[in-house]
């Protein structure tokens, strides 16, 4: 590594577990803005948003930024929306596996671990218990305002950096997004580690290999 680590902050979702769970986003979407509007208005606003092409998402995608969009093109309160996506809880589908909590205690025993998501506090509260993985070890569960100016993570990596009274390149970031976790940690000059793998040995490889911690007994 380029420097001691101190601080490590993990992503949630495709981080500390992994799984197929988005198969159904369509239809949560559909059922989030169906809480102030009709089912055919809402599958319409959907359809819409999903055609349009901005310069942060793919055509196809579905994006919060475009349902805003379209909600305040058709003369929506868009603030109905953001408290209706605040309040509801993705339900994952298919077979998940969380990270190994040992390999979470250990590595707590070294270092800070955060956690900091694009997701919103009740989900992440939800998964967490659901999926059993110890909140104890983290000295913060994070999120990002995805209605803020910055929606990315860097405003909160700023934060921890400034309450840990470390460098910013004493961070590690780990994630497996390169838009949401590994380029908003490089533009402040963190460290950073992208998953890329379904399978958590990329990680234990990862720390073996840097030194960071050694994590050849939780290989599968």
């Amino acid at each position: 590594m380029e420097q001691k680590i101190k601080v490590i902050v993990f992503d949630f979702d495709d981080t500390l577990y992994i799984g197929n769970v988005w198969k159904n986003l369509y239809n949560y979407k559909i059922e989030t803005l169906e809480t102030f509007l009709d089912k055919d208005e809402a599958k319409r606003i959907l359809d819409e948003s999903i055609r349009i092409k901005t310069s942060n998402s793919n055509n196809g995608n579905i994006n919060n930024d475009k349902i805003i969009l379209v909600l305040e093109q058709n003369g929506y309160d868009t603030s109905k929306y953001k408290k209706a996506v605040n309040k509801s809880i993705y339900k994952h589908t298919g077979e998940v596996e969380p990270i190994l909590n040992e390999f979470l205690e250990e590595l707590s025993k070294k270092y800070s671990l955060y956690c900091v998501s694009m997701s919103h506090k009740a989900y992440l509260d939800f998964y967490f218990e659901k999926y059993k993985i110890k909140t104890s070890y983290f000295k913060a569960i994070m999120s990002a305002d995805i209605y803020a100016e910055d929606k990315s993570k860097t405003p909160i990596l700023r934060k921890i950096i400034e309450k840990e009274h470390i460098s910013p390149n004493e961070l590690l970031m780990i994630g497996d997004s390169l838009s949401h976790d590994i380029e908003p940690a490089k533009r402040i000059d963190c460290q950073t580690f992208h998953f890329t793998e379904k399978n958590f040995n990329q990680i234990y490889d990862f720390f073996t290999a840097n030194g960071i911690l050694n994590s050849e007994k939780y290989k599968k």
